[in-house]
């Protein structure tokens, strides 16, 4: 007899034309829309975890981390899903209460999860960018121009009251 886990994946995988099996792990890894999705059983919650990771491979650092939290706020930048580090990778992921879903709901929501990792993978690599740029910003010139035009001089005789 199928546990409720298994009978949504079979469910889904007919419906979507898919040969699908649950490995022994009780999970099932899928590529939803170009992205990778892995999704974890959970017997004792009666729940599946539904997972991604938006930077292959790229090791959070402060400003991304600054950047992850920014977007968890309220899960407004996440589209309402759990963005975190597990391993020195973030990971994008969603709970699914199995109670009740069918597999359009569990499409919707794999669908949902590949969207929201597109739009967190965009503002992680985006603060990645931009702190190239404030590194980049912060090294200043070499050299400070000299007042009205004239050759070398103090970088003091650029600043006027």
């Amino acid at each position: 007899m199928m546990n409720a886990f298994e009978t949504l994946i079979s469910d889904f995988a007919e419906k979507a034309g898919l040969s699908l099996q649950t490995v022994k792990d009780g999970s099932v890894d899928l590529v939803v829309d170009g992205i990778d999705v892995s999704v974890q059983y959970r017997p004792d919650n009666d729940d599946c975890v539904l997972f991604t990771l938006p930077l292959d491979d790229t090791e959070p650092d402060d400003r991304m981390a600054r950047r992850a939290l920014e977007l968890s706020a309220n899960g407004a930048g996440t589209g309402g899903h759990f963005l975190g580090i597990k391993e020195g990778m973030f990971v994008l992921s969603s709970v699914a209460q199995l109670g009740g879903l069918s597999a359009e709901d569990f499409a919707e929501r794999l669908l949902a999860l590949a969207a929201a990792t597109r739009r967190v993978a965009e503002a992680l690599a985006l603060a990645v960018a931009e702190g190239v740029a404030e590194d980049e910003e912060a090294k200043g010139p070499t050299s400070f121009p000299a007042a009205d035009g004239a050759e070398g001089g103090s970088s003091f005789d650029a600043i006027r009251v």
